[in-house]
């Protein structure tokens, strides 16, 4: 299978493809030329849809992990958490372009080069704001956290009306926050929020979910909450059992990570 991928260089992008490339024949893309693994990264910038519409050419999938991401824009974090300031408003603007346009730009290519099928890499903020919700499984209403999160529930709202209307097969996967997280040490504080363990997916997890989404044969949409289990999880992960996907590792309090089969013997 050959694999467009999308955002090759962010924190995801970087630590899946290794293992993706063993499995899969991958053309890795970036807005910045670069390098993972050994693997030459192209430049691809999503909000040119002439250069997607040749860069998704002869591909079997696409696996859309680039996004804005805030690392790249905020130095005053509460300011911008508080949606105040300079750099609140610019990571909005460009979060439009990336999100919501280059998104669209990926699902247009794909049907026009008629590419079987589009893994849309969402996130857990689509569920995330307040009030919270004490359980949160993939059919609840949407209640986004923070434009972000509105930017990629519009992704996924565009990835079933691509399936409905034209048969592109699209499979949206709820992301958890990524650990272990480079950012962890710098903000501990984030354990006590929104962002707690219990929000955490490792890296394997989340390339296992990759593949199961890129080898599931059905539904043509389906949007999954990919999360580590922990003993204090409030995410229901059954809905990934559909395209074959369940946790095999659990997060601990301490933040340190054990197979899901040893987590209730310890």
């Amino acid at each position: 299978m050959k694999v467009l991928v999308t955002g090759s260089l962010g924190l995801i992008g970087s630590n899946v493809i290794p293992g993706l490339a063993a499995r899969y024949d991958l053309k890795l893309s970036d807005i910045h030329e670069g390098e993972v693994g050994g693997r030459l990264v192209e430049s691809l910038d999503i909000t040119d849809y002439e250069s997607v519409l040749r860069a998704s050419r002869g591909v079997d999938a696409i696996l859309h992990l680039a996004i804005a991401s805030e690392r790249t824009f905020v130095t005053d974090r509460d300011r911008f958490h508080a949606g105040d300031g300079e750099e609140y408003l610019r990571f909005n603007e460009v979060s439009i372009d990336t999100n919501v346009r280059g998104t669209y730009h990926i699902y247009e290519a794909a049907r026009q080069n008629k590419v079987a099928s589009v893994i849309y890499g969402s996130s857990l903020t689509v569920f995330m704001g307040a009030p919270a919700y004490d359980n949160v499984h993939d059919n609840l209403p949407p209640r986004p956290s923070n434009f972000y999160g509105v930017t990629k529930l519009w992704g996924e709202t565009l990835g079933e009306y691509f399936a409905r209307r034209h048969g592109l097969r699209v499979c949206c996967l709820r992301l958890g926050t990524p650990h272990p997280h480079p950012q962890l040490a710098q903000f501990p504080q984030w354990l006590d929020g929104p962002v707690s363990h219990r929000t955490f997916v490792t890296f394997c997890d989340i390339e296992n979910s990759m593949i199961a989404a890129l080898e599931a044969k059905s539904p043509v949409f389906g949007a999954y909450m990919i999360v580590s289990a922990s003993r204090t999880s409030i995410f229901d992960v059954s809905g990934a059992a559909e395209i074959g996907w369940q946790p095999s590792d659990f997060i601990r309090e301490d933040v340190s990570i054990v197979p899901v089969d040893l987590a209730a013997t310890r």
